[in-house]
């Protein structure tokens, strides 16, 4: 994996040095099929690094130079103010590829010792957006999966860490019910959004004028909306608004930084949401992670098709518990009611045969499409929560 631009085709104190390069990051990103793009500026020099299939990689190294800021002319082509140094600040951009297409951008520049880095997220195009059968769950997560979005109301809340893919399969659920041939209202509320879908009306939260995830959401109940997600799980005003939708003939999706069904349950009563009511409102949650595949070109040892990881390519590995009308959501419940703590809550899905993440894992393994390695990297120890 590298950058074509070389030192001898520019020199770092050329005026257009800082230009080349950050054409040359970006389409080199784009090539790789990165998702993220760093720029960091170390003492003497300047750091790029790309995020593909999860894992941060450093690509190359250059000399810094005061004449040429690359960060500085990334915020130019955002429109962002370059004299608000020492202060962080967000914007978007369009980047025309050399295939032709055209790619959104959404940059973030942070101050640090050395001046402003900047990280990169580039957004995927909408000809990308995945479909349910097309996210690469097993069979049953599937099946339960079309269930809730068949659904009239109630409450899917998608846990995992940042990059797990929760917002990806929420998007997957949304665009399964906008082309399900029956017309539902379909409102999003996000921060931001990801993707745009068709035929569902999406909002993006403005904090400034006073638009929050909790307050936008009170207002969409009165949208006539049949479907509404709120992008993140956030705080107790935030969790109390979609409960409570999800409870007046509201179907709702959200995601929510959680590494267990577990610590997702915990933390929804920390938010000081009554027991009774999570069990009313609340349908499922899916607790997910994406590890990567075994690169199938070289089986693992390194090549050009894998940009010399040995992976090429994600599988999701998910553990969905239904908490409605079923034994297991009963046992669920009067292990919350008796304040049992996320770990025994975990053990008591394992015990009633819900396959844990890591043992879905191990099966992965054993059919060669990953190794031990990622699982550790992905999952840690079994017994980690």
């Amino acid at each position: 994996m590298h950058l074509s631009l070389t030192p001898g085709k520019r020199t770092t104190n050329d005026t257009s040095f800082a230009i080349e390069m950050v054409k040359d990051c970006l389409s080199s990103a784009l090539d790789c099929g990165a998702s993220d793009i760093h720029l960091q500026p170390r003492r003497d020099q300047w750091e790029v690094s790309y995020r593909i299939d999860g894992v941060l990689h450093l690509v190359r190294s250059f000399p810094r130079c005061d004449e040429t800021d690359p960060v500085a002319r990334l915020m130019a082509i955002a429109g962002l103010p370059t004299y608000r140094n020492g202060a962080p600040q967000e914007g978007s951009l369009r980047w025309q590829h050399h295939d032709g297409s055209e790619r959104e951008l959404r940059l973030g520049v942070f101050p640090t010792v050395y001046g402003d880095r900047a990280a990169i997220r580039i957004m995927e195009d909408r000809s990308s957006l995945r479909q349910l059968d097309q996210l690469g769950f097993d069979a049953s997560t599937f099946a339960e999966l079309q269930s809730v979005c068949q659904s009239r109301e109630g409450w899917l809340l998608v846990a995992g860490p940042a990059g797990s893919g929760k917002t990806t399969t929420l998007y997957a659920c949304l665009a399964h019910i906008a082309t399900a041939g029956v017309n539902r209202s379909v409102l999003t509320i996000e921060d931001p959004i990801e993707s745009v879908i068709d035929s569902i009306s999406q909002s993006q939260i403005q904090q400034e004028r006073g638009m929050t995830l909790a307050s936008s959401m009170r207002a969409a109940v009165r949208q006539d909306a049949e479907v509404l997600l709120v992008s993140e799980i956030r705080d107790e005003e935030t969790a109390e608004a979609v409960l409570s939708a999800s409870m007046t003939g509201h179907l709702c999706f959200s995601s929510i930084h959680a590494g267990s069904v577990g610590a997702t349950l915990r933390r929804l009563v920390q938010m000081k949401l009554p027991i009774y009511a999570i069990q009313s409102g609340l349908r499922g949650v899916l607790c997910q992670r994406l590890l990567r595949k075994t690169c199938v070109d070289c089986g693992g040892k390194a090549c050009e098709a894998c940009h010399e990881t040995g992976y090429q390519g994600r599988v999701p590995i998910a553990q969905q518990v239904l908490l409605s009308g079923n034994s297991v959501g009963e046992k669920v419940f009067a292990a919350l009611e008796s304040r049992r703590s996320a770990n025994e809550i975990d053990r008591l899905l394992s015990e009633s045969g819900i396959p844990t993440l890591h043992e879905q894992a191990t099966r992965l393994v054993a059919a060669g499409m990953t190794d031990e390695a990622e699982v550790f990297r992905g999952l840690g120890q079994p017994n980690e929560r």
